[in-house]
């Protein structure tokens, strides 16, 4: 009789939520893991529901079977796609409508993957994208991934960053209006979250990284002429950062440093406003850009878009974005092991 086959060992092992059950997450998950070059080397575990995800799994005509397991039981065979069962969705998923069951669902698959990274069982996690209206009705109190995640591990500082090829943006403020953004803008916010994408961006494999700073009014201010935040608070506290030998510059004309940075110049900008550092990033990368949480105790890289609900259940959604979230957090793993 011939040996058992074995599985070649993992360098790495990353766990996977696939966001609210009725938006494109369970899908783009399942058609992004059918990319055999995503597996190679390294080991995904989906934490969901296994019946639910089989039954997406056939609804897409995809090919690979789904087999459970339970934390003790992480070992899976070629072509076999590991489900980490949480048996959490009993009801028919209806694709494309706001549920606060599948908000539940979702946030439950989220604390458990982060238990399992804060007990050092896996080396990082990507997330699927939830429905904001749901997820709050569930008894989530919080506006996405970001805060949710920075709650679970007890970070008093957390950071979205953006990364689409050769443009890297970190957002000084997230999901505010654009009042409540400007409201937000002090120095020793500007100066904490330099020092902390320094000593993120040095982790994750750019040595002493620089670091541009986006201008919040049109041509930075002009001197003041146009508005006094890059005199009265940018300029300050990136001069306060440079005494401490961090390599920050600016502020810079927005409508112009995105473009400097995608060409090189720098290693990321920091935006000063939720869409003023994702309209770049989305218009470079073309549905392909992956968020990333700095400050985490562990890597979590995401999708940039969001439930589609629109299209959910249909079989067209893209999962370009979910392949490169994929991609990078094993590029990042293997920096992060480096350093």
């Amino acid at each position: 009789m011939a040996p058992a086959r074995k599985e070649p060992r993992a360098s790495f092992t990353f766990l996977i939520t696939p966001g609210d059950p009725a938006g494109i997450g369970p899908e783009v998950t399942l058609k992004a893991l059918a990319d055999e070059g995503l597996s190679r080397d390294c080991r995904w575990i989906v934490v969901a529901d296994a019946t639910f995800l089989r039954e997406v799994s056939r609804s897409q005509g995809l090919p690979f079977p789904l087999r459970p397991c339970s934390d003790a039981d992480w070992v899976s065979s070629p072509g076999t796609l590991l489900v980490l069962d949480q048996a959490n969705v009993r009801w028919s998923v209806r694709p494309g409508r706001v549920d606060k069951r599948c908000g539940k669902a979702a946030g439950q698959w989220i604390e458990k993957a982060v238990a399992l990274l804060l007990a050092g069982r896996a080396d990082g996690m990507v997330t699927g994208p939830l429905h904001k209206q749901a997820f709050q009705r569930a008894g989530y109190p919080f506006p996405g991934h970001t805060e949710f995640l920075a709650a679970l591990t007890r970070r008093r500082q957390v950071a979205m960053a953006f990364f689409a090829d050769r443009l890297r943006v970190v957002l000084l403020t997230t999901h505010l209006s654009l009042r409540g953004a400007i409201a937000q803008l002090r120095r020793p916010r500007v100066e904490a979250m330099l020092e902390l994408i320094h000593r993120e961006f040095a982790r994750l494999g750019f040595p002493r990284p620089r670091i541009a700073v986006a201008g919040l009014n049109p041509h930075a201010g002009e001197g003041g002429l146009l508005g006094r935040e890059e005199t009265a608070v940018l300029e300050p506290a990136i001069r306060a950062c440079r005494r401490r030998r961090i390599r920050a510059e600016g502020p810079f004309p927005p409508d112009t440093i995105f473009l400097r940075a995608a060409r090189g110049e720098f290693d990321v900008v920091v935006a000063c406003y939720h869409d003023q550092g994702l309209i770049p990033v989305k218009l470079l990368a073309q549905g392909a850009a992956v968020n990333l949480t700095l400050g985490l105790p562990f890597l979590r890289t995401s999708v940039d878009h969001g439930t589609a609900f629109d299209i959910a259940g249909r079989g067209k959604a893209d999962p370009s974005s979910m392949m490169a979230a994929m991609r990078l957090i094993r590029q990042l793993a293997e920096s992060t092991k480096k350093t």
